[in-house]
Order: structure tokens, then C-alpha cells, then sequence
């Protein structure tokens, strides 16, 4: 009983977090205008302040960890490539939406909640440097299984990089790791007021990504692609998590080093790859029916991955 409450006591206030922002847009308080300045408030400011002073504010071997992140690179290429060979009977506006809805996980707005209430604060700064990484990754195969079923021999594909490559160096997540950990390797402090005013500004990004997340669950555009979203989603929160822990697992990881690259990899698909689709010619409703697929199945998914985790070396903190 006692584990059974430890995994409820990490799930259920996400999820309720989650619920009540669905609640808040069905009732009308939040619509999509408002719930689109939530997110951009998180992604551009909130999340960037959290992530950069975890980064400073931890010591640099114990928030790297070059087998993880070369591990979780390789799982993530190679199924994608599967992913993207299974559908090559789709239409090529629905292959690519398939192979990167089960692959890109909303790392920031779900996947950092869970790992901080499962693990504890200690965690967000190797959580921090593991999703700066993979939000390049991610970008990468995204653009690779967008473009590759539209590829035309005018040049267009080398553009799409081009804007791609520049996005990621403009990402707000990717600069506010590296210039963290430009402050822990040069062992610069952060100054008191900067480090008070980061604090206050990052303590508002988890439970903000939270509400927008269910302020964008709309049901409706689940029904009608109900099976192929069931199907991504399966691969998404189960297959893929499965094959990061057996490679983590590999190389000798264990407990919290093994636990919390597999439950950020557990999380639901990124709201990302919905507007990745809209740009780039995918089959939106399509996209959308698998975030919003993921994110309600990753409620009874992610506890069974605590319950995993914690009977076979990953305890929870």
C-alpha cells in the first residue's frame, strides 16, 4: 500500500494540474489566445529561468552523463527509422506525423513535473542538460520524416534545414542549458538577486506547462483517429521508454541515472509536433489527435513506469 500511495502521491497532482486546465477551458476562463501566451510564457521564460539556474547551480560530473544522452540519441534515430519504414503505406502527409508522434515527448510540460515530484529538485539539472540535448535531436528527425515524404528537387529540403538549424540555436531550453553550464564549468556564482529573481520566475513553469497542456485537450479531435493514435500512443509510452531503459540499463546506469531519462522519455507527445505539422505540409488533425491520445493514456502509463522503476532499481526519491 505504502508504494502504491508513493506512485499516486507523484501522479495524481500532475494530472490534476492537467485536469483542472481543461476545466479552466471548458468553463471559458482560459481560451486558445490566452492558453497560447501560457505556453509561450513557459517556453520562452519561465522553463528557460528554472533550467538555467539548475544548471549553474549543480556540479558539472554529476549533470552530464555523455552514455545516457548517446544512448537515448541512438534509440531515438534507430526507431525512428522503423517508425518511418512501418508507414511507408501512408499518405505522405500522414507518414512523418506518425514516425514523430511516437518519438517526440513533451519533456518540458509533462515530462519535468513528473521526474521533479518522483525524484525531488536534485534532479532538474541533469533533466535540464538531457532535454537541451534532445530538443535538438528531436528537431533533427522531426524535419527528416516531415520533409522526406514531400522531398522535391528544387532546393526546398535545404531550406526547411536551414530555418531548422537557426530555430535551434535561437531554442530559449537549449541556450538556457548551455549557458548554465557555462556558469558551473567556469564555477561562476550566481549573483544573490539573480539567482532569487530566477528562482521566483522558474517556480511558476511547471504548474503554468501543466494547465496548458489541459487547456489544449480537446476530445473531439481524437475520435475520428482513434486507432491510429492508440497505436502511436502505444509505441510512444510504452516501446519507446521500454527500449531507452534497456539501453540505459546496457551501459550500467541504475536508480535515479536509470529512472529519470526513462520517465521524460515516458512522457506523452509534444504539443510541438502539432505546429511541426501545420508548417510542414502533415496531417494536422492527425497530429493532434496523438497528443491529445498520449497525454490522456500517460496518466495510467506512467504510474505502471514508477511502479516498474521503483520494483526493478529505480526508486523513487
Amino acid at each position: 500500500m505504502s508504494a502504491l500511495m508513493d506512485i499516486v502521491d507523484v501522479v495524481l497532482p500532475v494530472f490534476l494540474v492537467i485536469a483542472t486546465g481543461w476545466l479552466l477551458r471548458v468553463f471559458g476562463f482560459v481560451d486558445g489566445g490566452i492558453n497560447a501566451f501560457l505556453s509561450r510564457l513557459v517556453f520562452y521564460v519561465a522553463a528557460p529561468a528554472l533550467l538555467l539556474r539548475s544548471t549553474a547551480l549543480s556540479p558539472l560530473r554529476e549533470t552530464i552523463d555523455l552514455r545516457a544522452l548517446l544512448v537515448i540519441a541512438g534509440v531515438t534515430a534507430a526507431l525512428s527509422a522503423v517508425a518511418y519504414l512501418a508507414a511507408g503505406r501512408s499518405s505522405p502527409a500522414r507518414r512523418g506525423v506518425l514516425t514523430q508522434g511516437a518519438l517526440r515527448s513533451n519533456m518540458v510540460f509533462v515530462g519535468l513535473p513528473v521526474v521533479a515530484n518522483a525524484y525531488g529538485e536534485r534532479v532538474l539539472a541533469p533533466a535540464a542538460v538531457l532535454i537541451g540535448f534532445m530538443v535538438v535531436v528531436y528537431n533533427l528527425v522531426a524535419v527528416l520524416v516531415l520533409v522526406l515524404p514531400h522531398r522535391r528537387g528544387d532546393g526546398s529540403a535545404w531550406r526547411v534545414w536551414g530555418e531548422t538549424a537557426w530555430k535551434i540555436l535561437r531554442n530559449p531550453l537549449i541556450l538556457a542549458c548551455a549557458t548554465g553550464i557555462a556558469f558551473s564549468a567556469l564555477g561562476i556564482g550566481l549573483p544573490t538577486s539573480g539567482d532569487r529573481a530566477l528562482e521566483l520566475v522558474g517556480r511558476i513553469a511547471m504548474p503554468l506547462a501543466l494547465l496548458s497542456v489541459g487547456a489544449s485537450l480537446d476530445f473531439g479531435r481524437l475520435r475520428a483517429e482513434l486507432a491510429p493514435a492508440s497505436l502511436v500512443s502505444l509505441i510512444k509510452l510504452v516501446i519507446y521508454p521500454a527500449l531507452v531503459r534497456g539501453g540505459l540499463r546496457a551501459v550500467g546506469l541504475e536508480g535515479m541515472e536509470l529512472g529519470v531519462p526513462v520517465l521524460i522519455m515516458a512522457a506523452p507527445t509534444a504539443v510541438v509536433s502539432y505546429i511541426m505539422a501545420q508548417e510542414m505540409r502533415g496531417d494536422e488533425r492527425l497530429a493532434a489527435a496523438i497528443v491529445i491520445g498520449s497525454t490522456v493514456a500517460s496518466l495510467l502509463s506512467i504510474s505502471a513506469w514508477l511502479a516498474f522503476l521503483r520494483a526493478t532499481g529505480g526508486a523513487l526519491g
